[in-house]
């Protein structure tokens, strides 16, 4: 049968840890966004792109490390 990942019990359906883990990145790197446009950091920040990317990629890897073990 082969070891299946870790599932969330939602609203009485089953979804896939990972898709948590990627709307925690994703709205971490939004409200960072925010806070970097706030302290004016985002209009001197060069491949803007690239940072958010990477940053909800970490932010989204880190909750999947503390929230499953995996």
């Amino acid at each position: 049968m082969g070891e299946r990942g870790p599932v969330i019990p939602f609203f009485g359906a089953y979804f896939p840890s990972w898709i948590a883990c990627s709307l925690i990145g994703i709205i971490s790197a939004v409200i960072i966004r925010l806070i970097f446009i706030k302290a004016g950091i985002d209009a001197v920040m060069p491949l803007r792109v690239i940072v958010y990317l990477f940053m909800a990629i970490a932010i989204g890897l880190a909750s999947s490390i503390l929230l499953f073990g995996r």
